[in-house]
């Protein structure tokens, strides 16, 4: 089996000039993944290279460069699964540097599936990962200039019919590997939506919602978590493909589905014979891919 690789930053409409910066986030992140392929290395060790670097990435939505949410913090979330049907995710966590890694902690214990807030991150710490202050300048100006009577007041219903109204931003960062012993695994990782209700969580930590891999395909969503999530989208395009469906013809179907609750989103996936697909139905996705 030949080893394959795709990477994503991310679908929706960036501010100007940062369509080449963010592809080039996605090159670096597919070369530090592929450089794991290379060398033999199982397509899990690929998936959180690649997604760690996206994750360094200040300028993603993801990690380093999360967006805060209304009451100034940034929780993390992350996933990662794999085709044997083991999967690790941990929602919630503040001021982690790499999610991700905690994510594949929680995977390769077997036990437990999800972990959640101050209590994930004090296990990370005690593993050693590296904390970290999550909140670039960037994201704190985008805050700053976002920060309306409602997020102040934490006005739940107002905060909502504002997200409803208008919801342009980028997030979530994923990858999907198919290693030379023909095994898949999928990662996703995400700041969540900005100026959001303190600990709401999208799609990305559930699975078969944002990740989702079996022997057949693995796939990594982005775009409006509230929507994916309702969908199980991942999921959904798993069992297209197990049901006899294309990759392609899968794909498909998953984004018409998104689009029929008048939303937005993408996707990247990969199956077991080495196929790769990229969809989304917004302006823009950065993504990179390696084989």
């Amino acid at each position: 089996m030949k080893p394959v690789l795709i990477v994503h930053g991310g679908c929706g409409t960036p501010p100007p000039g940062e369509e080449t910066p963010r592809m080039e986030a996605c090159e670096r992140a597919a070369d530090a993944g592929w450089e794991v392929l290379r060398r033999g290395g199982s397509a899990l060790a690929a998936v959180e290279a690649a997604v760690c670097q996206l994750e360094d990435e200040p300028l993603l939505n993801a990690g380093t460069g999360s967006y805060l949410q209304a009451d100034g913090v940034a929780r993390m979330d992350a996933s990662l699964m794999t085709g044997d049907g083991r999967a690790g995710s941990v929602t919630q966590v503040p001021g982690l540097k790499n999610p991700i890694q905690l994510a594949r902690y929680v995977l390769e214990q077997d036990a437990h599936v999800m972990l959640c807030g101050p209590e994930a991150l004090q296990l990370g710490l005690r593993l050693g990962l590296e904390q970290a202050v999550v909140a670039t300048p960037g994201k704190i100006d985008y805050w700053q200039k976002h920060l309306t009577e409602h997020n102040l007041r934490l006005d739940y219903a107002k905060m909502a019919e504002e997200w409803k109204n208008e919801n342009p931003r980028l997030g979530t960062v994923g990858c999907v590997a198919l290693d030379n012993e023909g095994r898949l695994a999928a990662g996703t990782s995400t700041g969540g939506t900005g100026q959001c209700y303190p600990g709401r969580i999208g799609d990305t930590p559930i699975i078969g919602a944002g990740t989702y891999c079996t022997s057949l395909v693995g796939c990594s969503m982005t775009g409006v978590g509230e929507r994916i999530m309702v969908l199980l989208s991942a999921k959904r395009l798993a069992d297209l493909v197990s049901d006899g469906k294309t990759l392609t013809e899968a794909g498909h179907i998953v984004m018409r589905e998104i689009e029929g609750l008048r939303s937005f989103g993408g996707l990247i996936a990969i199956d077991a014979n080495g196929n790769v697909l990229e969809l989304y139905n917004t302006s823009y996705m950065s993504a990179a891919r390696r084989s």
